[in-house]
């Protein structure tokens, strides 16, 4: 099961004075803030080379817009200016971590390596940094033992986030029981999580996002639609609604009206809106309106121009 990242509200880059903030840095930390990556891009680049926030945005920004490489050159950049942000750090490892899955089999291991180390690093500075520790539980999960891969360590390293924060620590252990295909855990680690913290978003959408990739989609609109009836506007919410729908094809009109819904609020939370202009255009797509779901795959291929998965839908179309 796909962990969920919590939003970077609180990176570093946002502990800075505004004061100490040169005018493309505030500006280009405005553009972030707003997911206007090729914009944001843009106006950092002047400063990127010399103030270690801007290299971190500049790391972000590639990332969101998948390009790996760039997002490894910056966030090198940004702990070369600054080695003590555990922040940072975290986020090279997660640079490195997008780079490997895309490296030859000669270069995976000296990446493996790398992304190890920098998170490693990341918990060295803060142990309290939970998005590393997440990381790490992934990493362990995922690679080979003989680059450090373990099961073991994936689950101490999980309950060592749920001794420091209880609802971290769900999260952290779903998803190892979801790695290991303990379909029973990763429910009961869910449905205890939205018990005990029945007004977290993050989970309800997490839970349904596990029934859907169990193809259980009656149970993941029913959990969706009653968490809709008390917060229609709820964004988390409604994403998971219309990408439940993308995804198997039923409830298409309201996963519609959902991701409309979803785009037309003030600030989205959670996927990127070029990830809901790609869900907009599945469901466009299954409807039958092909000249619809162009739209909404070009719109996300225009905001993000790193998007696979939107332009092979595109070619799909023909263009």
């Amino acid at each position: 099961m796909k962990r969920v990242i919590a939003a970077a509200a609180f990176c570093a880059i946002h502990a800075i004075p505004l004061a100490a903030q040169s005018p493309a840095l505030a500006e280009g930390r405005r553009l972030f803030d707003q997911r206007k990556y090729v914009e944001a891009r843009t106006a950092l680049q002047p400063v990127g080379k010399s103030e270690a926030p801007a290299a971190f945005l500049l790391g972000r920004v590639a990332l969101e817009l998948n390009d790996s490489r760039n997002a490894v050159a910056w966030l090198e950049k940004a702990v070369e200016l600054n080695p003590r942000s555990s922040e940072y750090w975290d986020w090279l490892g997660r640079a490195y971590g997008s780079q490997a899955q895309r490296a030859s089999k000669l270069k995976l291991l000296s990446i493996a390596s790398k992304t190890k180390n920098a998170w490693e690093k990341a918990i060295a500075l803060d142990p309290e940094n939970l998005d590393a520790r997440m990381d790490m539980v992934q990493y362990y999960l995922q690679a080979p033992g003989f680059v450090g891969g373990s099961k073991d360590k994936a689950r101490a390293m999980a309950q060592e986030i749920r001794r420091r924060n209880a609802y971290r620590g769900a999260f952290a252990m779903a998803s190892v029981c979801g790695h290991l295909k303990d379909q029973a855990c990763v429910e009961r680690e869910m449905q205890a999580a939205a018990t005990s913290w029945p007004d977290s978003a993050a989970v309800h959408s997490q839970l349904a996002s596990y029934y859907t990739s169990q193809k259980l989609y009656d149970k993941a609109f029913a959990l969706l639609d009653q968490r809709l009836k008390s917060k229609p506007d709820e964004p988390l919410t409604l994403y998971a609604f219309g990408r439940t729908a993308s995804i198997s094809g039923q409830n298409l009109d309201r996963g519609e009206e959902a991701l409309r819904a979803y785009l037309g609020l003030p600030v989205q939370v959670g996927a990127a809106p070029a990830n809901a202009h790609y869900r907009l255009g599945l469901i466009l797509d299954k409807k039958g309106d092909k000249a619809g779901a162009r739209t909404e795959y070009q719109t996300a291929v225009r905001l993000n121009p790193g998007y696979d998965e939107a332009k092979k839908a595109l070619a799909a179309l023909g263009g």
